[in-house]
Parts: structure tokens; sequence; C-alpha cells
């Protein structure tokens, strides 16, 4: 880290006004909907020959272009899109995966998602929680999930049902909080830079362990990468029974105060046939509260995957053995039935 706290500005420091209206959702046209339901339904019928495909594999003549321009934007400016239009018939489970494992081999290199070495996980309410604590992790419960990242440089959330009632995501720049914690709080930045320690739960040999400290901010020079999620951040603390040392409660509380501001928080509600992209050196996200549909076969559903690009600046700060997934061996399943 540089001596001297600085701003770093730039594209990838945005703020919720550059976004009014819809221009900045990526809608599909009629033919990249075409190639991607003709590469999906080509796919092999046994899941397991999807782990052995590469993105030469795919017929994506106009697509791939343009997904290409969409990784341009999540690594050298805003670090997220929204690909809107895919057309998945909310009934057709399988369907819904073959098209995220065929977008997903267009955009990069795929990575396990939890200790099982699942790829693609069900983002659904299978557990009754009303927060996510010690044994919970966010995306199986119906409870608000507060800003993070997730793993891999890239997560994506494929929407093939969505909730009745909540369930609104949103998007802040981590350069964008940063910058403002320059400005207003420079002191607590410094305490971030320090970094913080990760909490893993539920999942195999490292569940309930506390992960060595790491900063939230990287000053790599002519730009800033930034990694944080908020609660497992907290929860070493909860697990040893002890309380956050007020350096490190005051700066996490300073960060998310700026977070939830409205006028760096992007929010949106995704839509069936909708795919959020976010680069998890760049930005956070979060999720709202929400209230399911009682029929199983109604209820909220989102494919979540996660990948890394090939060459991205993330690579350099990131050990080898991170860049293969959840801290497990490579990918292996595409998900459980």
């Amino acid at each position: 880290m540089n001596s001297e706290i600085r701003q770093f500005g730039g594209a990838s420091a945005w703020h919720s006004k550059d976004f009014d209206g819809s221009d900045w959702i990526d809608v599909l046209d009629t033919v990249q909907r075409q190639e991607v339901e003709r590469a999906a339904r080509a796919l092999p019928d046994d899941e397991s020959d999807w782990l052995s495909m590469t993105r030469q594999d795919l017929d994506l003549p106009t697509l791939g272009p343009r997904l290409e321009q969409v990784t341009t934007a999540l690594e050298q400016g805003r670090g997220f899109a929204l690909l809107r239009g895919l057309e998945i018939p909310a009934t057709d489970v399988d369907y819904a995966y073959r098209v995220n494992w065929v977008l997903a081999l267009a955009l990069g290199d795929v990575i396990a998602q939890n200790a099982n070495g699942e790829v693609i996980g069900a983002v659904q309410a299978v557990v009754d929680a009303d927060d996510n604590g010690l044994n919970t992790r966010g995306y199986v419960s119906s409870a608000k999930l507060r800003f993070h990242c997730d793993g891999g440089h890239v997560a994506s959330l494929l929407c093939v049902r969505q909730a009745p009632e909540g369930g609104m995501n949103s998007l802040v720049s981590m350069h964008a909080i940063h910058d403002a914690m320059a400005l207003e709080c420079p002191q607590h930045l410094a305490t971030l830079y320090r970094g913080l320690q990760l909490f893993m739960r539920a999942e195999g040999d490292l569940e309930g362990k506390t992960m060595p400290r790491r900063p939230l901010f990287f000053d790599c020079g002519d730009h800033l990468l930034a990694f944080i999620n908020l609660r497992l951040m907290e929860l070493p603390y909860e697990a040893s029974g002890t309380s956050m040392p007020a350096a490190e409660r005051e700066a996490l509380d300073a960060l998310e105060e700026i977070a939830e501001r409205s006028e760096f928080k992007l929010t949106f509600k995704l839509r069936p046939g909708d795919m959020l992209l976010t680069h998890n050196f760049v930005c956070m996200h979060n999720r709202t509260h929400f209230v399911d549909d009682p029929d199983p076969a109604k209820s909220r559903l989102m494919l979540r995957l996660w990948y890394n690009i090939a060459g991205s600046r993330v690579e350099a700060i990131q050990p080898p053995e991170q860049r293969a997934g959840y801290f497990t061996q490579s990918p292996y399943v595409i998900r459980h039935r």
C-alpha cells in the first residue's frame, strides 16, 4: 500500500445516477438468443461431459464478440453487467442449467463454489432462517443479504423464477466507496487496508475456521482492487465470543453506511431470463428479504456460478491456490440432484 491514501476515480468509481434509465442493460437480440438456444440444446446429455468442454466447442458467431465486450466492461470498466432476454421457461430448469453453462464457457473459466466442487448452485430458500449466522450460507434462505463479494473473479446470477415480494438486488462500486472514505474518514481506510479475517461456515474441512487476515482494498499503483464481505468479517468474533476491536467495527460501519446511501447504490429487481454478472474485486452486491410463493414449483430460483477471467488484474493479488474455487479441489459437480 502507498503511504498516502488517495482517490482513484475512473470508470469503476461510479454512482447510481450514472445509470438512470435502462441503457446500461444489455438486451440480447433475436439472433443472439437463437445462438444461445442452439448451443444449450446441443450440450451432451451427460452433464459430467460439460466439464471437459471449452469455449472453442461453442458456435456463437454474433454473441461471442458481444460477450467479449461485456468482459472488458467487467474487467476494465464499471465492473458489472446485466444480460436480458434469455427466454427461459419457468418450469424448464434443465434448460436453464444448459443456458447457464453455455454463457459461462463463453465468458471465462468456471470454478467450484462450495466444498463439494459444485459449479452451478441453486439459489433458493431451502432452510428457515431469518439471518445468516455461523451455519447458514446466505443463498439457501430468504433472509436479507448485506453487501458482500462472492468467490472467483466474477459471480453470475441467472434468474429462472422471481419472488412475488421482495428480493431486490443492489450493486455498489467499492472504488467509489473507497474514494468517499478517502475524503470523509481516511483513518478507517487505513484499518481496512490492514485487513480483517474471514469466517468459513458449513464448508467441509474448513467449517468453522477463521482464515488469515486479508486487506479489503489493494492499491495496485494505477488502479484499485477490493474484496469485502461484511458478514463473514464479523463472524470470527461472534464465533469466538469476543468483541470486534473498536477500530475495525467503526471502519466497517463507516463503509456500510456509505454503501447504503442512495447516491452509491444501484437497485433493481431481476426478471426471469436476466443474468447479472458482478466483478468481485470491483463491486459489492446485496439482496433484500423476499417472500416466496408457497408453491415449490413457482418459488424463487436463481442459478449461481463463479468464474475467473484469464489474465485478469486480480491474478496479481490472488495466490494460484485460491483461483481453483472455494478452497477445494477442481470442479467436478454441475449440481446436486
